[in-house]
């Protein structure tokens, strides 16, 4: 089972993700607030991060690169963002995946498959 922290203001779309992945019989850490960020990514220890660009007091570009220029760097984080033109932002910031928002929940589903089948495999190598 994938433990997944999903970093999201949005409360609608938090509980909505949080609906949908736990369907999909994954561990859901909900975070609407990315302050002491990496303290709480090493404490819960996800598999995966969903982090969304614009956040009440952060901005997930900023989170993404902390997370990446950490001892976190490599737990996945999938950015989220409605935004126009930032997937190249996202990237540089050091994101594994863009998920442009709205997103089509089978999208995610076929991304989070992937890493769980690649986690998978790494464990049984």
């Amino acid at each position: 089972m994938l433990k997944i922290m999903i970093i999201e203001d949005d409360l609608d779309l938090l509980h909505g993700l949080r609906f949908l992945l736990q369907a999909y019989h994954c561990k859901i850490c909900p975070l609407s607030d990315a302050d002491e960020i990496l303290k709480t990514v090493g404490l819960l220890q996800p598999d995966l991060i969903l982090l969304d660009i614009k956040l009440d007091h952060s901005n997930g570009l900023d989170v993404c690169r902390e997370i990446k220029n950490s001892y976190l760097k490599n737990i996945p984080v999938y950015i989220m963002s409605g935004l126009p033109d930032v997937d190249k932002k996202a990237y540089e910031a050091g994101a594994d995946y863009f998920l442009p928002k709205p997103f089509d929940s089978e999208t995610l589903l076929a991304k989070i498959k992937t890493l769980e089948n690649s986690s998978l495999e790494n464990q049984n190598s």
